[in-house]
């Protein structure tokens, strides 16, 4: 696990099209994240005004339990199944006034062991963990 962290830290191939500073030094995730996919498509997909394929996801928002491991996802628990995360594939942060409602979340996407890619965040005000988005 230490190993995934000094790799992200160093610059994850992924972190560099995935984190775009802003004011405040919060992160944010650019528009589409199409480029980020380096490995063919799987499951369901639609086709993009440019007749690209992009990837189909599924919102949640359900709450997960996370371990952590060098300060990064390293397993969670979703609806009573554990699963270990093989990969970081990105980071980012919004926090502030995000439309008035004060958030302060810190976005992780990871691939869990099985190939299954998804958003977890930490609302850092709460102290809870969600699982976010599916991508198919």
């Amino acid at each position: 696990m230490a190993a995934r962290a000094e790799r992200f830290a160093r610059g994850h191939p992924h972190s560099a099209s995935l984190l775009t500073r802003v004011g405040g030094g919060a992160y944010i995730p650019p528009p589409t994240f199409e480029h980020t996919f380096d490995r063919p498509l799987r499951g369901p997909a639609t086709r993009g005004d440019e007749g690209r394929v992009r990837p189909v996801t599924k919102l949640y928002e359900d709450l997960v339990a996370v371990e952590r491991d060098a300060g990064m996802p390293s397993a969670f628990v979703w609806r009573g199944r554990r699963y270990e995360v093989r990969d970081v594939i990105g980071r980012w942060r919004i926090e502030g006034r995000w439309w008035e409602d004060g958030r302060d979340r810190e976005y992780w996407r990871v691939e869990a062991k099985g190939g299954m890619v998804l958003d977890l965040y930490e609302d850092r005000r709460g102290g809870r963990w969600h699982l976010e988005r599916l991508w198919d």
